[in-house]
């Protein structure tokens, strides 16, 4: 099959992604409205009941599909006699996403935030994950021994990294686990923030490298050198524990700092595709933004102030509306060769997404000084959730166009 069969396969997973997208943005809309407007409650389908849909539905449909489209592409999936059950695996996946809003919204839930799968949702994901995998192991099977040695050898061990990805899933689902937190405080632990965003640098790092992008400059030796550095900082801290007034914890996510520069510094390196190029400046954008907010925020004063309040709302935009989506945009384009949107409906979704973290920082900090915030309703505070409602408007609208200008493709 062509190039163009290859586009047409990963065309289907974004279409599936963006769909979440859009109902995950309408979700975050309509909360956004309840806290301005609580009389919009619909019975007893209150705001914790929507909330882990609206989560779920951004991190399992869409940052989740796009890697699953990169997936495809890697394999060649669409050069397959198994590429129908690409189709398959994508609806099985969309299946039991729907079937756990359907199950949270009833009130049915592990408890654990991004985790909230339980009893016959769990096993449903479960199975989707395990018709996907099935997916890329018959691919792989059938199309490996074409391939160059190395990159049959390199796919395998891929492949046996993602077939623990079902038993992670029950396993970090159960209540029985608790992640990595300070207990003392409620806090992350430095090295745990270190660990999860350690993953997030080595899919920066090896996306212009897979996506077939011509190197412009030589490798990098300390790049690679510290990367494996920071690692063993984070199995040493994790290994001793402590909290974020210790200063190895402290250290450990000041390791993210020299991060900001180096991976706008690797990703020179490399020629892109031109329909990566706006996607690409927010992505570094909002990575280097995402660093260093969050190394200040893990400082003792800040994050005693911030957690728990709207500072955390603010963070975790930052995290997922901002770089994130702005990631993942850049790898759908890169492996499609064609853009999320156009550049005034990028910049538009970014601009909104900035006002929005900037205002729900700032509605933190307030919060964090004064109980007043949550005794009474001070002018200024309405002001803030109209001006969240106002952005989360803004974005339902840019990502229901995104989508409806892919299925037009």
């Amino acid at each position: 099959m062509n190039q163009n069969n290859e586009h047409d396969r990963a065309d289907q997973s974004v279409i599936h992604a963006l769909s979440w997208l859009v109902l995950g943005n309408c979700i975050g809309l309509y909360l956004s409205l309840l806290l301005l407007f609580p009389a919009l409650q619909l019975g007893s389908l209150s705001y914790g009941r929507w909330a882990p849909i609206h989560l779920n539905l951004q991190l399992y449909g869409w940052t989740a599909l796009p890697l699953v489209t990169w997936l495809f592409s890697i394999y060649e999936v669409s050069r397959s006699k198994f590429s129908q059950w690409a189709n398959a695996a994508l609806w099985a996946w969309s299946g039991a996403l729907l079937l756990g809003a359907f199950s949270w919204l009833s009130g049915s839930s592990s408890g654990k935030i991004f985790l909230d799968w339980r009893n016959g949702t769990l096993w449903a994901f479960v199975a989707a994950l395990v018709i996907l995998w099935a997916v890329f192991a018959a691919v792989w099977w059938e199309r490996g021994k074409l391939w160059a040695r190395q990159r049959r050898w390199l796919s395998g061990i891929v492949l046996l990294v993602l077939a623990m990805v079902p038993v992670a899933i029950i396993f970090a689902s159960s209540p029985e686990h608790y992640p990595p937190v300070d207990r003392t405080t409620g806090g992350p632990t430095g090295s745990s923030l270190l660990g999860s965003t350690l993953g997030v640098i080595g899919l920066m790092l090896i996306l212009p490298r897979i996506t077939g992008l011509k190197t412009a400059r030589r490798e990098s030796k300390f790049t690679w050198g510290f990367f494996l550095v920071c690692w063993i900082v984070f199995f040493s801290t994790e290994a001793i524990g402590g909290t974020h007034f210790d200063y190895w914890q402290i250290g450990a996510m000041a390791c993210l700092v020299p991060w900001a520069w180096l991976m706008p510094m690797d990703w020179k390196k490399f020629v892109w595709q031109q329909s990566t190029e706006t996607w690409r400046l927010a992505a570094l954008g909002w990575w280097g933004f995402l660093v260093i907010s969050g190394v200040i925020s893990f400082m003792p004063e800040i994050l005693d102030r911030l957690k728990f309040t709207q500072g955390l709302v603010a963070h975790s935009h930052l995290a997922m509306a901002g770089f994130t989506t702005s990631f993942c945009a850049l790898l759908i384009a890169a492996v499609s060769g064609k853009s999320i949107g156009g550049k005034l409906s990028i910049w538009l979704w970014n601009a909104a997404v900035l006002v929005m973290v900037l205002v729900l920082l700032w509605m933190g900090w307030r919060e964090g000084a004064e109980d007043s915030w949550m005794i009474s309703f001070p002018q200024w505070r309405m002001v803030g959730l109209l001006i969240r409602a106002c952005c989360g408007a803004v974005m339902l609208l840019v990502s229901a166009l995104w989508f409806i200008e892919r299925i037009k493709k």
